[in-house]
């Protein structure tokens, strides 16, 4: 059983590039609100929210107005640099400092 996930948006969002929430939930889950009166939209709002509070999903108004008010896409991870190597060499600086 496949799980919904916030990276399972992220991961559609970086393969197909900028979509409203309603292409982005039919892409990364099948589910297509304006045809889906049974099952609410609550869930997957909630799933977006997360990703961009976390930082990982963003937001842009786009300059042709539509029905969408707002373009999603992935934002670009910040890789930190940390590893036994680098901290010897920060170790290293500040003993020679005298």
């Amino acid at each position: 059983m496949t799980r919904n996930s916030v990276k399972t948006m992220v991961k559609v969002l970086k393969e197909q590039g900028p979509m409203t929430e309603t292409q982005l939930h039919n892409a990364a889950f099948g589910y297509d609100r304006n045809n889906n009166s049974l099952e609410s939209n609550i869930k997957y709002a909630k799933m977006l929210r997360r990703g961009m509070s976390k930082g990982i999903i963003d937001r842009i108004e786009p300059a042709m107005k539509g029905r969408a008010q707002f373009l999603y896409f992935a934002t670009k991870e910040i890789e930190v640099p940390c590893s036994a190597e680098l901290d010897m060499q920060m170790a290293n600086e500040s003993e020679n400092i005298q």
